[in-house]
């Protein structure tokens, strides 16, 4: 019995890959990357200052420093998996880096007689920042990836067929699901995936490899239809993160930065053909307008401060609040997202129409407190970027102990796979978009209750001396088979 038992510890032993160190930055790298970054983009701003004819090339050198910056974090943050910083710092790359270089060329919607000039200061204050935040999260970054957690048998099959009846309805009833068929759809994908990620055969399984797939293209194609890229993205980054604590590697993390331009491109092309399909026009739009346009309408909003509009000292935050009441209940001192509020700077055409725009991150910051909630925002978004991620971690290594606490973990995922939202758009975005997603976790939590509860473990442990010492947790035949 000891021999047999021993057996299958050596088994379980090897199907699990051992927790990575975890990460250790250097002070010294820490304080010589970012001062390296810092000092680049000061003397850039200077050099525009002084000589205002370079000022595209400064823009130039700015967003160049938040790509590298950006993208070497996301690397280096989390060691082998990928963390909710890295996941900011990638985001803030691509919504400044690779969006400034796209405006620069061409920043025709930009208010205000020399345009140039005001991307420029909007570049400067956007990359300061990020670099601040990076910073921080440097400093505070000190998980690895965990000990691999496998979810029972029982718990797999209840997540998959849950999720698959959830998808199911909402396909069926489409948009007479609206507003939360997003939201419902999304939730219901990401249960299936994790649960499929995180069952004993993993992606050892074919079968595991093509439901992910299948999954995953039921999204953009049933769910969202040609519309929301982020939405989709979130979708990704989710299942990324926990596809990266079972099976992370730091070299992964480097291909992924190589295949971005791939899947941003992907996503365009996407949108473009969406775009066409309503409208029939062609045109030059590379269909990644919207993704280049925040960073555009965040120097709008730095030359509407030089005539003398005041920040709205937080009033906006409060706009979720006014989201999720009815027309009739929402207060009228909350005001209207920060969207709509922009489009009335920067498209007054449509302003009242419905239409909404974004202005990142940083410019929604600037919105509230101007200059000062950038210098604000660095040590608050770090905080919240570090504790989101550690209470991911903690509520995956309580996965395994049933579909209550496989909920809870899949709602920390999709929180924290809404970062691309924060970056583009800001809180309002991010948060409304969770609305759905939460009230579908909620649903299938309540179901939960009409079974028995169940707890498995995840692995065992034994004495090392030739005879059998009190295990962690019981072993059960069920958790056997399941491995």
């Amino acid at each position: 019995m000891v021999v047999s038992l021993t057996l299958v510890e050596k088994k379980l032993s090897a199907d699990r890959p051992a927790a990575s160190d975890p990460p250790v930055h250097s002070p010294l790298f820490v304080i010589v990357f970012t001062a390296a970054c810092l000092f680049v983009v000061i003397v850039a701003r200077l050099w525009f200052s002084t000589d205002a004819s370079v000022v595209n090339v400064s823009s130039e050198v700015m967003s160049i420093v938040s790509f590298v910056h950006g993208m070497t974090l996301f690397v280096f943050l989390g060691r082998d998996r990928i963390t909710m910083p890295g996941y900011f710092m990638a985001s803030s790359a691509a919504i400044v880096g690779i969006s400034g270089l796209l405006v620069i060329p061409d920043p025709y919607f930009i208010e205000g007689a020399r345009p140039e000039v005001y991307l420029n200061a909007a570049l400067f204050a956007s990359t300061l920042t990020q670099i601040g935040i990076g910073a921080l999260c440097l400093r505070s970054d000190s998980t690895g990836r965990p000990e691999p957690v496998m979810l029972p048998l029982r718990t797999v099959q209840w997540a998959q067929g849950a999720g698959a009846v959830v998808l199911t309805i909402a396909a069926v009833l489409g948009d007479r699901l609206e507003p939360v068929l997003d939201g419902v759809g999304f939730s219901a994908i990401l249960l299936i995936c994790v649960a499929t990620l995180l069952s004993p055969k993993g992606l050892q399984s074919v079968w595991n490899i093509v439901l992910v797939l299948g999954a995953l293209v039921t999204y953009p194609t049933l769910i969202i239809s040609g519309t929301g890229r982020l939405r989709a993205i979130a979708l990704i980054l989710a299942l990324a993160y926990v596809f990266f604590l079972r099976y992370g590697r730091r070299w992964m993390k480097t291909a992924g930065v190589i295949l971005a331009p791939i899947l941003l491109a992907g996503l365009g092309a996407w949108r473009k053909e969406y775009e066409v399909s309503l409208s029939g026009d062609y045109g030059n739009d590379t269909g990644l307008s919207s993704m280049f346009v925040a960073i555009g309408n965040f120097g709008s909003l730095v030359h509407d401060s030089e005539l003398g509009r005041l920040p709205t000292l937080g009033a906006s935050l409060l706009s979720p609040l006014r989201s999720a009441l009815p027309d009739d209940l929402a207060p009228h001192w909350i005001p209207e997202a920060i969207g709509y509020e922009l489009a009335a700077l920067t498209d007054p055409e449509l302003y009242g129409t419905g239409f909404s725009t974004v202005a990142s991150i940083y410019g929604d910051l600037w919105w509230n407190f101007g200059a000062l909630g950038l210098v604000i925002g660095v040590p608050l978004l770090a905080l919240m970027l570090d504790r989101i991620d550690v209470w991911t971690v903690r509520s995956y290594r309580r996965a395994a102990q049933g579909p209550r606490d496989l909920l809870y973990f899949v709602f920390f995922a999709s929180l924290l796979g809404g970062v691309g939202d924060i970056v583009w758009a800001g809180f309002h975005t991010w948060i409304v978009r969770m609305y759905a997603r939460i009230a579908a976790l909620l649903l299938l939590w309540a179901v939960t209750f009409y079974s028995p509860a169940q707890n498995f473990p995840s692995y065992v442990s034994f004495g090392t001396q030739g005879r059998r010492t009190t295990p962690r947790c019981s072993l059960s035949r069920t958790s056997i088979h399941s491995e």
